[in-house]
């Protein structure tokens, strides 16, 4: 009796992966993930410094105003440091090599200057006394006034600490990662790769019915044919 059961399929061989482009994926992928960490710590510390991280209430009752203080009243160091680290993720993308670990460096110290500006503007005198300027501004004079702090400069920070790992991953890592240009090489390299295996059968038979040797190499374009004598 023929049996019922039938061969079990041979199973699939595993197509054979590139090790040199895993590499490469490998890299890009790392050099993408580093940038959007820059680009989230350099956005958080910019709008946090635009919230409020002091308040206070100037003047006696029923006559008072209400004053608050943002992050870039305290010190404008968190913005442009932050705005700096907006760049410096850019830049990421459009260097290579050296000058990827050089804008590493200045992502560390972008992040480690929004990290220090945020944490030392957090105390409650510096706060009064920028709150009790903007109160003078506006005709109530005083000299000092109760500082009652927001929690952004934590987040700010936060965001100085994310712009840091991000340089040091461009310092350690930046020089294996691929730049704008090698992308556009590389296809350039597997077009011409392409355009030289289209050689057919009926284009060597064409070449042998001009003269042409089709083993030979390829005369340049332009090059007039010797003379036979």
């Amino acid at each position: 009796m023929p049996e019922s059961a039938e061969a079990p399929a041979p199973a699939q061989a595993a197509e054979p992966t590139d090790p040199a482009q895993a590499a490469r994926r490998t890299n890009r992928r790392e050099l993408t993930i580093t940038v959007l960490i820059a680009l989230l710590g350099g956005i958080i510390a910019w709008a946090s410094a635009g919230r409020p991280w002091a308040t206070g209430v100037a003047g006696v009752a029923p006559n008072t105003l209400k004053v608050t203080a943002s992050g870039d009243d305290l010190s404008a160091g968190v913005t442009a440091l932050g705005l700096t680290a907006l760049a410096g993720a850019l830049a990421l993308f459009a260097t290579q090599r050296l000058a990827r670990r050089l804008v590493g460096v200045l992502l560390i110290a972008a992040g480690v200057g929004v990290a220090v500006y945020a944490f030392g503007e957090h105390g409650a005198s510096h706060a009064s006394r920028v709150l009790a300027d903007k109160a003078a501004a506006k005709g109530y004079a005083t000299r000092s006034m109760d500082a009652h702090m927001a929690s952004w400069w934590i987040l700010a920070t936060v965001g100085g600490v994310l712009v840091v790992l991000a340089g040091v991953a461009a310092v350690v890592r930046g020089a294996t990662w691929p730049g704008m240009s090698s992308r556009y090489e590389n296809a350039a390299s597997k077009t011409a790769a392409r355009a030289a295996d289209t050689g057919t059968a009926k284009d060597l038979w064409d070449a042998l019915d001009r003269g042409e040797d089709p083993t030979g190499p390829a005369e340049p374009a332009g090059a007039t044919p010797r003379a036979e004598h």
